[in-house]
């Protein structure tokens, strides 16, 4: 009895060494590979997401007080030299992390006299008065170039095939004249008017059937355009977010400014929407027959409304739905900078973090780190039931190895009993 006892906890020991380092190691990676991880940040997921971003800024700067600001005065210059407002507004605000005590304490006393309604409005103003007046300048200059040249004529709708010309040498910076007081602008709905290049369904016509002919037409921008375009005719929220989404993601392609990897999956999500087996012979019919330029324009719509799969297009507007907000949290020439590393549906939910937890300064931190700062994110776990009975196997397994290591314990150690002597009578 004793043998075959031995024999079956010997067994289960065995087991129980390798079943759990394997229920740990899936459990682990369910909770921080970014899977499960809320469509909506919570409010602690900000929380410390925005105090990692604090600690990030002052690992950056340079440890010796006197190089802090020579640094910081550096970079937000380089920022301005490559037009980039977002990310030198970014460090603007970073500025009490980055600077001396001495430094912050000054900047906490000036933004408390800067007569503007937001703080971080106040504080970009107040740390623009500690930089060299030409800086100031080159902030607002940057600023006024950047309005005109993000309002789009009706004539500057471009398709992929001209991915290399820049729609910024098409258009004219017209640069007011500089006032002495430098202002500092909070981030703008209107001057974003530039990114909505959707055209309309007459170029939707035209490029279907270019793509029809194996022309070098981008299959990614043609259906994004589609999708945009038949969300436009619709006036709720839902369609609006689509619309603004799908037009930092058709400017983000043309620029190039996607990684592989978010490329291939927003193939494979639009494809989820838009079946290239389904649209392929809708588009072939609908262009087939000679038709007036209006008939022809409804038959390509009907043709790609009647493609689209409605369980596909939900998976797409949760990410559509993320862009978006990244977009309304910052602007979308700063969205292009914050989804240009991401890679999958994970670092999208990690950059509209960055962006809820950081606004500008979440811009300034990609400038800087690269594909790193995704990793800043701190987007905390989601217990969904899988997670949660994963983690109950493993409790259960540690107990029952306990269970086995005691019962082997005191079945093969045996404590020697105390000898009771006889008491005198």
């Amino acid at each position: 009895m004793d043998k075959s006892s031995g024999w079956m906890q010997a067994v289960v020991f065995n087991s129980l060494l390798v079943l759990m380092p394997v229920i740990a190691a899936q459990s682990l990676a369910m909770a921080f590979s970014g899977e499960s991880f809320s469509e909506s940040p919570t409010i602690e997921s900000i929380d410390q997401t925005r105090r990692n971003i604090d600690e990030t800024f002052a690992s950056i700067a340079p440890r010796n007080g006197g190089d802090k600001y020579k640094f910081w005065h550096d970079i937000v210059e380089r920022e301005l030299m490559d037009m980039d407002v977002a990310a030198a507004r970014g460090f603007l605000l970073a500025a009490p992390q980055m600077l001396d005590r001495e430094s912050v304490r000054e900047l906490e006393a000036d933004s408390s006299g800067v007569k503007l309604d937001r703080p971080d409005d106040r504080m970009a103003a107040a740390a623009l008065r500690k930089l060299p007046l030409d800086i100031g300048l080159k902030f607002e200059k940057a600023q006024a170039s950047a309005g005109p040249r993000n309002t789009p004529s009706s004539t500057s709708i471009v398709e992929e095939e001209e991915a290399s010309d820049d729609p910024a040498d098409t258009q004219d910076a017209d640069v007011p004249n500089e006032e002495p007081e430098v202002t500092v602008w909070g981030n703008t709905r209107p001057s974003d008017r530039r990114f909505v290049l959707l055209g309309s369904f007459s170029d939707l016509a035209n490029n279907s059937e270019r793509w029809l002919k194996g022309d070098r037409v981008d299959p990614i921008t043609l259906k994004i355009t589609a999708l945009a375009l038949i969300g436009e005719e619709g006036s709720d929220g839902v369609s609006d977010g689509n619309v603004r989404a799908a037009s930092i993601l058709k400017s983000a392609r043309r620029a190039r400014r996607m990684t592989p990897e978010f490329t291939a999956y927003m193939k494979s999500r639009l494809n989820d929407a838009l079946p290239d087996t389904v649209l392929r012979p809708a588009l072939e019919e609908s262009l087939g027959e000679l038709a007036t330029t209006s008939v022809r324009v409804d038959r390509v719509r009907s043709a790609y409304l009647n493609s689209i799969d409605a369980g596909g297009l939900q998976q797409l507007e949760k990410d559509l739905a993320q862009i978006d907000r990244i977009g309304m949290l910052t602007s979308t020439p700063a969205a292009i900078t914050l989804i240009e590393h991401v890679k999958d549906s994970s670092d999208l939910r990690r950059a509209r973090l960055l962006a809820e937890a950081g606004g500008d300064r979440s811009v300034a931190l990609v400038k800087q780190d690269g594909p790193g700062a995704l990793r800043i994110a701190d987007t905390g776990i989601k217990w969904t039931q899988q997670l949660m009975l994963q983690v109950m196997g493993l409790t259960a397994s540690g107990l029952a190895l306990l269970y086995v290591m005691i019962a082997t314990f005191r079945r093969n150690v045996r404590l020697p009993k105390k000898s009771v002597e006889p008491s005198g009578i």
